[in-house]
């Protein structure tokens, strides 16, 4: 016979606790299925972060469009 739960839980120190309501319908030492279906969004790139939010520095200047195409020899 198979039973499914379904239910959320957080990851504590690479553990998932059952939660008392399913945990009598599971026996000690029994073979379960586990699928682990993440919630959580896709962090963005850092150059992405840095496109929108420049971080400033000291004494920086923007190039100029001549300044950046300039070739050196």
């Amino acid at each position: 016979m198979v039973n499914s739960f379904e239910f959320k839980a957080q990851i504590k120190q690479g553990m998932i606790e059952i939660p008392p309501e399913y945990q009598q319908n599971i026996q000690e030492g029994s073979d379960v299925k586990v699928i682990i279906v993440s919630e959580e969004t896709a962090k963005p790139r850092l150059m992405d972060q840095l496109a929108k939010q420049p971080i400033s520095v000291k004494g920086w200047s923007k190039l100029t469009r001549e300044e950046i195409h300039e070739r050196k020899s």
